[in-house]
């Protein structure tokens, strides 16, 4: 089941902060005197306002997308991918993406999420740094793609390497929220280490990506390149600017996208496929934008004083239904005990 979470993580887009939460215990505060004591201090992600983005307006894509869990052998109702389909519906996000020549962002607009409904994410280049943003508590926290990547995923921090990367372009269309896209194939590969307090952990991961794009002229070349920084997240580090420096080549304006993920070992059987993660835009328009939309960090929300906290949301499937998931109809995960059936106690 690891397959699914890394892949939600990946896309929800799905990511984060000067201090993960598990990291919070071992965070050591400065000390304080005189009316200072009781006053949070700023985090050393605090950034510098945005000067650029305080007034008037700007020309930018906005896009409604919808992501959904695509698993394979989900079965019609009362045959045993029947709950597996439930899981599979209710796995449906919706995000907004807002993206100009150097500004972008993109909103959470799913309740009931672990990224609580109206979080922003924001990214402005020259900071090399996302901004995630918690509309409700006006607060925010500056961090790396990276440790977007690591939160998102959870657990220990994983540190990625030897990045490898192919995009291979096709002659297929599709018409996609009114603008006309074509596909392009991605293969992407790395090693990720992981080290707990158990040891160190290393393994291999292949990403297979298949992207829908549009040249379509009312859509800006700089504009793809910005919705690519949010495709991209966990790989905007040193190691990782080869993948986002060639799809930004050789990828315009994405409208859809398809990852699956294969981590080294993974068995499957012949005729069988890997969970996916599909994200199609919905909606798409050009329009003017208030630049103050898209200040990063934005105005009227100061930096966090804590680590980022998930909502209640968790996971949309619950572990038990998670657990019924099947490799194969019929065939539990190898990496995952499907909960047993409680017995009744005789009276």
């Amino acid at each position: 089941m690891k397959t699914l979470h890394v892949l939600v993580a990946l896309l929800s887009l799905a990511l984060m902060a000067t201090g993960c939460p598990k990291d919070n215990k071992d965070q050591k505060k400065e000390p304080t005197a005189g009316k200072d004591e009781k006053k949070p201090q700023p985090g050393p992600g605090a950034l510098p306002a945005d000067a650029d983005y305080v007034s008037g307006n700007v020309a930018a894509a906005v896009m409604e997308v919808q992501t959904k869990l695509d698993v394979p052998n989900v079965g019609p109702e009362g045959e045993p991918g029947a709950e597996v389909k439930k899981a599979q519906e209710s796995s449906v996000t919706n995000q907004t993406f807002v993206v100009s020549e150097n500004r972008g962002k993109m909103v959470f607009n799913t309740p009931d999420f672990y990224v609580p409904k109206g979080t922003e994410l924001r990214y402005n280049p020259a900071h090399k740094k996302y901004v995630l943003a918690d509309t409700t508590k006006k607060q925010y926290w500056a961090m790396t793609g990276a440790e977007i990547g690591n939160l998102l995923e959870g657990g220990p921090s994983m540190t990625r390497a030897n990045y490898t990367i192919k995009v291979t372009p096709t002659e297929e269309k599709e018409t996609i929220a009114t603008f006309e896209a074509v596909k392009s194939d991605v293969e992407l590969g790395f090693d990720w280490t992981v080290r707990t307090k158990a040891g160190e952990k290393k393994g291999k991961v292949q990403v297979k990506l298949v992207i829908w794009h549009s040249a379509d002229a009312k859509l800006k070349d700089p504009w793809g390149k910005m919705a690519i920084d949010f495709l991209t997240v966990p790989f905007q580090d040193e190691q990782g600017q080869k993948v986002v420096d060639e799809l930004k080549s050789k990828v315009k304006f994405p409208l859809k996208w398809a990852m699956e993920v294969i981590n080294e070992g993974q068995a499957k059987e012949k005729g069988e496929s890997h969970p996916k993660l599909v994200t199609v835009a919905q909606k798409l328009e050009v329009k003017d934008v208030a630049k103050a939309e898209l200040a990063s960090p934005p105005a009227g929300i100061a930096p966090a004083t804590g680590p980022y906290e998930f909502g209640e949301g968790g996971q949309t499937a619950s572990p038990d239904l998670l657990g019924k998931i099947p490799a194969k109809q019929g065939t539990p995960p190898k990496d995952v005990k499907a909960p047993e059936e409680k017995k009744e106690e005789k009276k």
